[in-house]
């Protein structure tokens, strides 16, 4: 019996020596991966100090980025070596949280690999340049994370090294698409006002020594950003011959960036789908506005195949309902106004969680605008707190006047309530801010992009059944709107990149198909040509979110709240598709 007994007590010490030793294995990857991650984000930041600064990784705010030759190469160099021992790294002795860092890693080395040997930036895109020079300066200056006086100094290092860059960028640019050099143009010129006119004010409370040190070499910079902008002017926008569709380098960035498992031919024929099914709900929901409006139009005889049909009454509805919008004066205060309004929405409803962060809204500066509407600005990933803003786009002064009227009946009252909820509130804010809370430093590093923008797409398309707005047709008409740009903004980025889909192609579908003005479909066209992807990924996202939805739904049956499926899907950090399906689903 003794024997017995110590031969069972030896099994299970044996078990338990075995359970240690398998414990500290994987201790010892996890130390190993921790390393190698923290020297792969340390070399990261090295070649990009602009955006270590904007992270919160402030060791090299005195660095700027050096795009030449030698330097990419020696980069490209750098990457290989990690992904080699990355390869290395055995997945099965990793804690779960660094088996996500590991996929999330993988993915960033194939987007940097991307830039290295296909897009180039340096060689092939002026606002690659421009963003350096704005950010690199304007970020140390407008981000309180250590005393005055230290972040002039080191933005006077920055200034001092900016006239190099320019130079840089001089001898490194070949032939960039036309697009990206007018762009640059008009934005450089933005950056130089921002320099003459507003910057002495952010280094105000500094000590006199310092800020004499910094607007000095501010003054020096002047001359040289004025010439760089003849430079852009004359000779780079002679040279500018090159292509703006990235072809396959946009469809791997896709796949990277979002993680999807859904196939793009699959999501191809989903949007295709969707755009009949979404105009025919456009129809619907006209059908008793358009008896209301013209009662002398008797819409059941109208004549034709259903896509003009379709066309005629939704367009008459438009052209009531785009008379009521805000001046142009007014449009960003309309828009918080609106941002206020969800707000309490999701507070009264509990629909949406609402963080306990404040969002402030204001206009965004231009030198911060590639046509995009919205710019959400917020503490960086290894900051531990900070303030939030959403900064609105508002309308240049140097739009012609039907341009802006255009722009103004396309964001009328009704559509400018939903586009808040999709790109203000809770639109990214609600999303990015939460998942602060639980993630890891990778996840808050690189988020995934398809779900945080997806999100606020998922949830807008829930708003009016909520109850948002009490069931006003007209919001309904304005959300199916905004669902179809959605849509078509998905077709056109993958037709725009990866196919050959033409400016003048691109303003009909949209104009015609989309019901958008003129000016909407135009700064639609060059904002997706300037920003690949972007009109890719709120869709994908999207979907992901869809597909998830029927497997929670499948899985939970009547016990499926969609609050909770909202809440729970943004509390779990902004994971690629496949890891969160794991985590909503089990």
């Amino acid at each position: 019996m003794k024997k017995t007994r110590l031969a069972v007590a030896g099994t299970i010490i044996l078990f338990l020596l075995l359970g240690l030793g398998n414990l500290f294995a994987q201790s010892a990857e996890d130390s190993k991966f921790q390393k190698l991650l923290e020297n792969y984000l340390d070399e990261y930041w090295k070649f990009y100090p602009t955006a270590a600064t904007l992270a919160g990784y402030y060791k090299y705010n005195d660095k700027l980025e050096d795009p030449s030759s030698g330097n990419v190469d020696k980069r490209d160099e750098t990457l290989k070596k990690f992904n080699g021992e990355m390869i290395k790294i055995d997945r099965s002795k990793l804690s779960v949280e660094n088996q996500q860092a590991l996929n999330i890693l993988f993915d960033q080395l194939d987007l940097e690999f991307v830039k290295l040997e296909m897009t180039l930036p340096w060689e092939y895109n002026p606002l690659f340049y421009n963003d350096i020079i704005i950010n690199s300066i304007h970020g140390l200056l407008t981000k309180d994370f250590a005393p005055i006086d230290a972040r002039v100094k080191s933005a006077a290092e920055r200034a001092r090294l900016i006239p190099g860059l320019i130079k840089r960028a001089k001898s490194e640019l070949k032939t960039p698409a036309q697009a990206y050099t007018e762009a640059a143009i008009k934005q450089i010129g933005y950056i130089i006002d921002f320099y003459r006119n507003d910057v002495a004010g952010l280094v105000a409370s500094a000590s006199d020594a310092n800020k004499q040190l910094f607007l000095a070499e501010v003054n020096k910079m002047i001359p040289v950003l004025e010439d760089y902008r003849q430079y852009l002017k004359s000779e780079l926008s002679a040279k500018s011959t090159g292509n703006f569709r990235l072809q396959d380098a946009h469809r791997r960035t896709i796949q990277r960036l979002s993680g999807a498992a859904i196939s793009q031919e699959e999501l191809i024929s989903r949007a295709t789908n969707e755009v009949k099914a979404i105009r025919m709900e456009m129809l619907l929901a006209c059908y008793p506005l358009h008896k209301m409006m013209y009662p002398e139009v008797d819409i059941d005889k109208l004549q034709g195949d259903q896509d003009t049909i379709i066309n005629r009454i939704v367009k008459d509805i438009f052209d009531k309902i785009k008379a009521f919008h805000p001046t142009a004066e007014n449009f960003v205060p309309t828009v918080a106004a609106s941002a206020d309004r969800l707000k309490k929405f999701g507070q009264d409803t509990n629909f949406f969680p609402v963080p306990a962060e404040n969002l402030s809204i204001k206009p965004m500066p231009l030198y911060f605008s590639n046509l995009g509407l919205t710019r959400l600005v917020g503490p960086g990933a290894y900051d531990n707190g900070g303030n939030y803003s959403m900064e609105i786009m508002p309308i240049p002064s140097d739009w012609a006047p039907e341009k802006i009227q255009g722009f103004l009946e396309e964001h009328n009252n009704f559509l400018i309530e939903v586009m808040t909820a999709q790109n203000v509130f809770p639109g990214t804010f609600v999303p990015l801010s939460m998942t602060r809370k639980p993630s890891s430093l990778m996840t808050r590093l690189f988020p995934n992009m398809a779900l945080t923008l997806g999100w606020p797409l998922y949830v807008e398309r829930n708003l009016i059944s909520a109850g948002y707005g009490d069931y006003d047709l007209r919001l309904r008409l304005a959300q199916l709107k905004l669902m179809l740009k959605s849509v078509m903004d998905f077709i056109i980025d993958l037709n725009i990149h990866q196919g050959g889909m033409t400016k003048d192609q691109v303003m009909r579908y949209l104009t015609v198909t989309g019901f958008q003005s003129e000016a909407e479909a135009e700064r639609k066209w060059d904002y997706l040509v300037l920003n690949p992807g972007m009109g890719a990924l709120p869709y994908v996202g999207l979907q992901e979110i869809l597909d998830l939805e029927k497997e929670v739904q499948m899985t939970k049956g009547q016990a499926f709240n969609r609050t909770e499926f909202i809440t729970k899907m943004i509390s779990n950090s902004a994971l690629p598709p496949s890891l969160l399906r794991n985590l909503l689903t089990r």
